[in-house]
């Protein structure tokens, strides 16, 4: 099951010691919410993930369960297109974390952040009932906002407790998954949900042994009318769960981002 959990942190002796160097480089939003994001789902053969130097995509041969971890604050700069209103966008927000990891096949990857890729670097994007489609939330990550890029966002029906974009401070459970999106890029014929040709921008990761590598997604949706809670999966595939727990301070977004630089250290003196 995919699962997204925005939650606190807590971590070991490591992060302690690299704590002191990661709050003099990270900022103190002394009026945002800090969170992290894990969203725990599968890939299927229209993903794939290979060495970016390789030039054809590898796709993965069946369900592949991964994980993606992001850490962000709510007063960094929302990335999301200007609200005029009335407009959409009003109840959507996305943010460029501080770290983003991705989970997969035993192997951690850091993801590339659009504060350092613009183009294809992660967002964190959450949705509330005053977005596309009114009554519905959604979460998960995504390319460039304003133009839809790449990017895995799941749908669902409900929050407790319900939330705004611009209230969102404490843990939110969602309920009734009604699918995901899973796109490759930005539209570059057509317009909305009626696409002739996405562009394929994969994201751009690196592992503990600096080599750099490119995870491409398809173009799908996943969709249940009905918004089921139970169930593990149907002919589309495993059902989504998803939370968002804040976590206690904003610091720990940068000790939570040095420990990691720590322990990739350590293992490449190990190998």
């Amino acid at each position: 099951m995919k699962q997204i959990y925005l939650r606190a942190t807590r971590r070991g002796p490591m992060c302690v010691l690299a704590g002191a160097l990661a709050f003099t480089l990270v900022p103190n939003y002394a009026h945002g919410a800090s969170f992290e994001l894990i969203y725990n789902g599968f890939f299927n053969g229209e993903d794939a993930l290979n060495l970016a130097s390789q030039s054809n995509p590898t796709h993965f041969t069946g369900e592949t369960a991964f994980t993606i971890r992001a850490f962000f604050d709510t007063s960094s700069p929302n990335l999301a297109p200007p609200v005029p209103a009335p407009s959409p966008f009003g109840g959507f927000r996305a943010y460029a974390p501080s770290l983003a990891t991705l989970d997969v096949g035993g192997q951690t990857y850091i993801m590339d952040s659009f504060t350092a890729n613009p183009t294809a670097g992660v967002t964190v994007a959450i949705f509330d009932q005053n977005s596309f489609m009114p009554g519905r939330y959604a979460v998960g990550i995504l390319q460039q906002p304003p133009q839809d890029g790449a990017g895995i966002i799941g749908d669902f029906s409900g929050a407790s407790p319900n939330f705004t974009v611009n209230t969102l401070t404490s843990t939110v459970t969602f309920t009734g998954y009604n699918g995901v999106g899973v796109g490759s890029g930005v539209c570059l014929q057509g317009t909305g949900g009626n696409c002739q040709l996405f562009a394929v921008t994969p994201f751009v990761l690196h592992d503990n042994a600096n080599q750099t590598w490119a995870l491409t997604l398809g173009n799908y949706n996943e969709a249940y009318a009905a918004g089921p809670d139970a169930g593990t999966k149907d002919f589309n595939g495993p059902l989504n769960q998803a939370q968002l727990v804040a976590t206690p301070e904003p610091g720990t977004l940068g000790v939570v981002g040095a420990a990691l630089a720590v322990a990739f250290g350590l293992a490449r003196r190990r190998n």
